[in-house]
């Protein structure tokens, strides 16, 4: 179910409002998500999963390929998914370190 619910979150044919039910705090997060799907960059990425590692029973390392326009701009990324409410959702610290790594700053619902 992880991958699954990673790869839908990713897909950009996936509504916001169903991204926000697959990320941690994804009500919270909605304003960082309606804001970034406004970036035609955001329409074009994908990711698969690789493997998934649980470190806890409500805790999962994940390792995706993150490819953008089909072309794989990070090969082995790593992040974390969380059993919340009985959903495998992906972390809000994995959305806000890639969002960072975009260069945004003072992100809302970032801490």
């Amino acid at each position: 179910m992880i991958t699954t619910n990673w790869q839908k979150f990713f897909d950009p044919t996936t509504p916001l409002t169903a991204k926000a039910a697959l990320l941690q705090n994804g009500d919270q997060l909605m304003p960082l998500l309606q804001g970034f799907s406004q970036d035609p960059r955001v329409g074009q990425v994908k990711a698969q999963v690789t493997n998934v590692t649980f470190t806890s029973p409500t805790d999962a390392t994940v390792t995706y390929t993150l490819s953008l326009q089909g072309t794989v701009v990070e090969p082995a990324a790593s992040g974390r998914a969380v059993l919340d409410n009985g959903t495998w959702k992906v972390s809000s610290s994995t959305l806000c370190g890639l969002v960072t790594l975009s260069g945004a700053t003072g992100l809302p619902g970032c801490a």
